[in-house]
């Protein structure tokens, strides 16, 4: 309880002219209760705030274990202006961060496609290759076939 507060207890309950009359001993702290320093009650401040924090992230710890242990940012704030702009800031991240993996898909994807099309390319010259000396054979054997005919010909006249 405060000096002021017991004063002004003291003088609501003997009156106004009981305190005038009594002086100032009516007024005095008692000897037996100290008044609580500073110290002490940022010290307990300290602690209940250190408590809700220890529970708050118990809380949080266990949710976060029933969802799979998921990555999450935890900020507390009674700004409301502040706290716009960290959501914001975060929004910000996640985009980036999912715009990062998706970039990095799709260059996977084209590292991919890019070797498929190599591969088909290889394979395309394997069989034009293949084409061209199949055509060459043919055309050997077209040539022979005309000879032979032409050999019969001449031979039948």
């Amino acid at each position: 309880m405060s000096k002021l507060s017991l004063t002004m207890a003291v003088a609501a309950s003997l009156g106004a002219a009981a305190v005038h009359a009594a002086g100032p001993a009516a007024l005095a702290m008692p000897a037996e209760t100290p008044p609580a320093s500073a110290l002490d009650a940022e010290a307990r401040a300290d602690k209940r705030y250190n408590e809700m924090l220890d529970r708050m992230q118990a809380a949080i710890e266990e949710i976060a274990g029933l969802y799979g242990n998921p990555a999450f940012l935890q900020v507390f704030t009674n700004d409301p202006g502040r706290a716009d702009e960290l959501k914001l800031r975060l929004r910000t991240e996640r985009g980036a961060a999912h715009l990062a993996a998706e970039l990095k898909d799709l260059e996977r994807k084209r590292d991919e496609l890019l070797g498929d099309i190599a591969l088909k390319e290889r394979e395309s010259a394997r069989l034009a290759s293949r084409l061209a000396r199949q055509r060459a054979a043919l055309d050997t054997l077209a040539a022979a076939v005309d000879g032979a005919r032409k050999a019969v010909e001449d031979t039948s006249r």
